[in-house]
């Protein structure tokens, strides 16, 4: 058997590193960073192959940080550079890599690359450790941008061990209480979903099938279907045997759609009623999901007296506590763009 001979490559003159973690700043501003660069490279030929100076551009995970970003590093200067935007990125590629001249005002570290006074010593970890670890600081340290923070070794590992077993889950949240702003909360969490260009949906369980609220419009409008499968609100209801059946129609639907695959976040909005009237019971209810709904989709319950077997079973459960309303303190009647 022959020994396999090392690889060879071109050159590259920098590389520059993005971290699109998240805890530091939204990942989607990292990809936007390094889009822009591959647009500012080819326009200074910082890409070609036979350029010995190219620069390659890379996301990486996590670089330890986790404050003051979008971070951005260049090696093997040893460089880091803290709240990135495109602006700073063009002055980054124009001063320091084509021109050498580093962007002082936005460096929060070195790595005590060539021309730096001093070389990091073994006290010194490969990223600066700024990652929300204030109270392990020692106590005269000023905490700002600029200054190299290090905690404790107790930290450190505290913060590796936590990073190790960081994980992800498809939450099961409830929103109760007798508060305004149950379904209004749930409907925000969509809006951010859909930013994120996940899969949404859900079933409104009193709302009129043939409703057009504000909500029902915007979300038509994003592509999103939230379905209303009632036939009004309880109160108004000519025939409660039709609104049970067509309330219990909706949660055979929902369970069609919670396990087709289809969706990544889902809402069952005033279902917590459902369970509350007896219509179903919630220990059942609680005991398909455990066993049915997909581990990473995230499941959104609304609406007043959660039941108790719910609350246990759910991951995140907010109560929304009434202190003044305008209908009971002024009477003043529910409002478009508000309430519908």
């Amino acid at each position: 058997m022959t020994e396999s001979s090392a690889p060879t490559m071109r050159p590259y003159g920098h590389q520059i590193l993005i971290c699109e973690n998240g805890d530091c700043a939204d990942p989607e501003l990292a990809t936007q960073l390094q889009q822009r660069f591959r647009e500012l490279a080819l326009v200074h030929g910082l890409a070609k192959l036979r350029n010995p100076k190219r620069v390659k551009c890379t996301l990486t995970d996590c670089l330890g940080v986790c404050s003051g970003g979008p971070i951005l590093t260049v090696y093997p200067d040893g460089i880091w550079y803290h709240h990135v935007d495109a602006a700073v990125l063009e002055r980054i590629v124009n001063e320091h890599l084509i021109g050498g001249q580093p962007v002082e005002e936005y460096i929060f570290h070195r790595l005590g690359a060539a021309g730096t006074e001093t070389a990091p010593t073994d006290e010194q970890s490969y990223a600066p450790d700024r990652s929300g670890d204030a109270q392990e600081e020692a106590a005269d340290a000023p905490n700002s941008v600029g200054t190299q923070l290090y905690s404790t070794p107790e930290a450190r590992d505290r913060r590796e061990a936590n990073r190790k077993h960081r994980q992800q889950k498809g939450l099961v949240i409830v929103n109760t209480g007798n508060g305004k702003g149950k379904t209004t909360a749930a409907l925000g969490v969509l809006t951010r979903a859909w930013g994120r260009d996940m899969r949404i949906g859900g079933i409104q369980f009193f709302k009129h099938e043939n409703a057009n609220y504000g909500e029902l419009r915007a979300l038509k409008r994003m592509g999103v279907e939230l379905t209303p499968m009632g036939d009004g609100f309880t109160w108004t209801s000519r025939d409660m045997d039709e609104t049970q059946a067509k309330a219990l129609h909706g949660w055979e639907v929902a369970k069609q759609q919670i396990v087709s695959g289809d969706y990544a976040i889902f809402l069952l909005d005033e279902f917590t009623y459902v369970m509350h009237f007896g219509w179903l019971d919630a220990n059942e209810v609680v005991a398909w999901l455990r066993k049915h709904k997909p581990p990473m989709l995230h499941l959104i319950i609304t609406g007043r007296d959660a039941p108790e077997a719910l609350v246990a079973f759910a991951d995140l459960v907010t109560e929304m506590r009434e202190v003044k309303h305008p209908f009971r303190d002024q009477g003043i009647k529910a409002q478009r763009g508000i309430e519908f």
